[in-house]
């Protein structure tokens, strides 16, 4: 469990879409043998998930939140990857593209207070290894500032890499349109 908040991006999750809604979830209900597998869950996997990808809820474990995310999430890939690739590609593509490396090579430093416009964001990313596929910002409204929440991207259906994301979203996804403009980045 997390006593201290990441000073990096963290994987919020890995979803399967089929482009259109409602998206596939909790296929492990349907076919029983995408269920979660401990066994398969190695130190080395863990302590890079551990890092990539921590439960940041106080009264969930790791394991049990990669529990959730696999069988309401991963398991809906399980024919093109068990459950140990799902979780090993994740953590290769956060590491791969390092976000918050590209944002402070961009002057985009996170402190809590700086804004910083959309646009800018979204460039310093899209210069990053996403092939100019634009990121989804997701922000929350914080009295008067606009505070990003998430940096989405999407991928091809190999985890190869970025692809724009489906017009069509969950109805709770507000992505960062702010009249200023505006976006801190909280740490």
């Amino acid at each position: 469990m997390m006593t201290n908040l990441p000073q990096h991006f963290t994987i919020h999750g890995l979803w399967p879409t089929n482009f259109s809604l409602p998206w596939p979830e909790n296929c492990a209900q349907i076919e029983k043998k995408h269920h979660f597998d401990q066994t398969l869950m190695t130190s080395t996997l863990q302590r890079y998930l551990e890092h990539y990808w921590p439960s940041l809820k106080p009264r969930v474990s790791n394991m049990k939140f990669w529990t959730q995310q696999w069988e309401k999430h991963g398991s809906c890939s399980a024919e093109r990857f068990d459950q140990s690739k799902y979780f090993g590609k994740a953590v290769f593509i956060t590491h791969r593209l390092d976000i918050l490396a590209e944002l402070k090579n961009a002057g985009i430093i996170p402190d809590g207070t700086k804004t910083y416009s959309r646009t800018d964001i979204v460039n310093a990313i899209k210069n990053t290894k996403t092939n100019q596929v634009e990121p989804e910002l997701l922000c929350v409204q914080h009295q008067n500032d606009v505070l990003l929440s998430e940096i989405r991207l999407c991928l091809d259906a190999n985890l190869a890499g970025p692809i724009p994301c489906p017009i069509d979203r969950s109805p709770d996804v507000t992505l960062c349109k702010t009249m200023s403009n505006l976006i801190i980045i909280p740490v």
